[in-house]
């Protein structure tokens, strides 16, 4: 019996067809999440912030919970963030995990612009 699961099935919800329940993506801040190894790639849209960032927030716990330690993040489609998403990928990072900002919006590099936050998120790529 395979026991080994990925983290994207927190972004799996039971949707009811006149077939039974089918599987749908949750629509939200995370656009795509795949995994390879001990690499979790994800691309987040949107609005993230303190009160959307929990999908985000979850699926990266759970993902370190799986025993995966490196992040790819494409945020090229972010059209607003704030500490809150920060905080997050900052979360990801205090577990002595590594992370690479693969693609990041305007809104992204304001942000890491005006914390001074993008050599703490951007280590690994320079490698």
């Amino acid at each position: 019996m395979n026991t080994t699961a990925s983290p994207s099935h927190i972004l799996q919800v039971p949707i009811r067809t006149d077939r039974g329940a089918a599987r749908r993506p949750l629509p939200g801040v995370v656009a795509s999440c795949r995994t390879e190894g001990t690499t979790l790639s994800i691309a987040v849209q949107g609005e993230i912030d303190h009160f959307t960032v929990a999908p985000l927030s979850a699926l990266l716990t759970s993902a370190a919970a799986f025993g995966h330690t490196r992040l790819v993040v494409d945020a090229s489609r972010v059209t607003f963030c704030d500490s809150g998403f920060l905080n997050a990928l900052l979360a990801w990072r205090r577990g002595g995990r590594r992370l690479v900002l693969a693609a990041a919006s305007a809104a992204v590099k304001r942000l890491l612009a005006a914390t001074r936050s993008g050599k703490l998120l951007t280590q690994e790529a320079r490698r």
